[in-house]
């Protein structure tokens, strides 16, 4: 590290030295080191002072040595931060990429798979053990992807959502009363969308999953009425090979409804469109037991629900 030495002794400072020791003068009285330390957001700076003072009979001498260190690099408070964040960044991508490529070997050989996945469903789940769905949640939710057809593939976007406490919402909950889903938009500078389910549908319990426009910042830029295909599904949350996902057909808005659903929402008003189109699924499934060799321990779980919450996934075909 750089450092920069100032120290300035005058021929009458040596001589005094000389006498205060050598001609029995009192002793010299000493002044204790003085050191400075000044932080600023670009550098750490030390300042290092050190003065002495001899004073005999004959004369007075001062003697003074200042040292300055200005650290800099690898210091600097604001590039630690950065460097912990950008480590922490590329740890947590790493570890990511390392359970993925663990999940693909393992699919390779299927017994080994199924083992593990059956003994973590054996060992005691908190409250708050998270879905066996959330690694899908997370990988691929509000995000666009491609989507391999039997005709190639195509890019569409996926959204989830999860509805809190919907075991209470079936147990108290009126008929036809409904909870909305945040808003969001379908990709970037894309058609607003939002999701609504009715626990019970009809007084049979049946439950209702819609998805509706509703207004949005881009609609003076977007085509009219919404041209692209959608499919609800809620999520099972049995082990992967033993999921049944409940899936609606692909509907197309050309073909169902009219302008009133799928045209632009109002600029005044009430925001949202009516959903023209929705998955029913009859309360009893929902309600359906885990796979026999996991409910036994894990009876508060059901095939479509999760910690008392219904996994909904929204795939809109671009």
């Amino acid at each position: 590290m750089p450092a920069i030495a100032r120290c300035s002794v005058s021929l009458l400072y040596l001589g005094a030295l000389h006498l205060a020791y050598g001609s029995g003068a009192s002793e010299p009285s000493w002044k204790m080191p003085e050191i400075e330390a000044n932080v600023t957001s670009d550098d750490v700076t030390e300042t290092h002072q050190a003065s002495c003072k001899i004073a005999t009979e004959e004369m007075v001498a001062d003697a003074r040595a200042t040292v300055t260190r200005v650290l800099t690099g690898a210091c600097k408070a604001e590039t630690m931060n950065e460097k912990f964040a950008s480590l922490e960044e590329k740890l947590t991508r790493e570890f990511a990429d390392m359970k993925w490529l663990l999940y693909s070997v393992l699919e390779q050989c299927p017994d080994q798979l199924k083992n593990i996945r059956d003994a973590v469903y054996d060992a005691e789940t908190p409250d708050d053990y998270p879905s066996p769905r959330q690694d899908e949640i997370d990988r691929f939710n509000n995000s666009l992807q491609s989507l391999s057809t039997t005709s190639g593939s195509t890019s569409v976007f996926i959204y989830y959502w999860q509805v809190e406490n919907f075991d209470g919402m079936l147990a108290s909950w009126p008929t036809g009363r409904s909870v909305r889903s945040p808003t969001f938009h379908a990709g970037p500078s894309g058609y607003t969308l939002y999701l609504r389910v009715t626990p019970k549908y009809f007084p049979d319990g049946t439950i209702f999953v819609g998805v509706g426009l509703t207004r949005g910042p881009y609609d003076f830029v977007l085509a009219w009425p919404f041209p692209f295909r959608i499919r609800l599904e809620v999520l099972d949350h049995s082990p992967r090979d033993m999921r049944e996902d409940r899936r609606s057909r692909v509907w197309d808005p050309a073909t169902l409804c009219t302008e009133h659903f799928w045209g632009r929402p109002p600029l005044t008003g009430k925001p949202d469109n009516p959903e023209c189109v929705g998955l029913s699924i009859p309360r009893r499934v929902v309600r359906s037991k885990l796979p026999s060799a996991v409910s036994q321990r894990h009876s508060r779980y059901t095939r479509y629900t999760w910690n008392g919450g219904m996994l909904i996934k929204l795939i809109v075909y671009l």
